[in-house]
């Protein structure tokens, strides 16, 4: 044990060295002082901003299925409405999501869904006329 601690002096990291367990082990602490190499070497995705998931386009359906139900109620005397999404979603509102697509214009009137590659996955909007 003490020849661990005289072997840590040198450290810049603060350390603590305290006793042997049952295992025969010896039980130490060392606080971490500089950031890991993943941190170091990279950056947080800003895409998807660190969290390293995004939504599906399917949730992302459901979701603008909600925006159009509480739209529906504030929006009068609407002639046309664009949503503006990404191509992704998009794709699911004219094919496996038609049916959110449909509920939408029930509320909506006719909507035009313009797939737009500069709009993140999980953002849309609608525009009134």
């Amino acid at each position: 044990q003490q020849a661990l601690q005289e072997a840590l002096a040198s450290d810049k990291s603060p350390n603590k060295v305290l006793s042997f367990n049952d295992f025969g082990l010896i039980i130490m602490t060392r606080k971490r002082v500089k950031q890991s190499l993943e941190r170091t070497m990279c950056a947080p995705c800003d895409y998807c901003e660190g969290a390293g998931w995004v939504k599906s386009p399917q949730t992302v359906c459901f979701e603008i299925l909600e925006e159009a139900r509480r739209l529906a109620r504030t929006v009068n005397d609407v002639r046309q409405t664009t949503l503006r999404v990404h191509p992704d979603v998009a794709k699911s509102l004219h094919e496996s999501e038609r049916m959110v697509l449909q509920e939408i214009e029930d509320y909506l009137g006719s909507v035009d869904v313009t797939g737009d590659k500069t709009i993140h996955l999980e953002q849309f909007d609608f525009a009134f006329v």
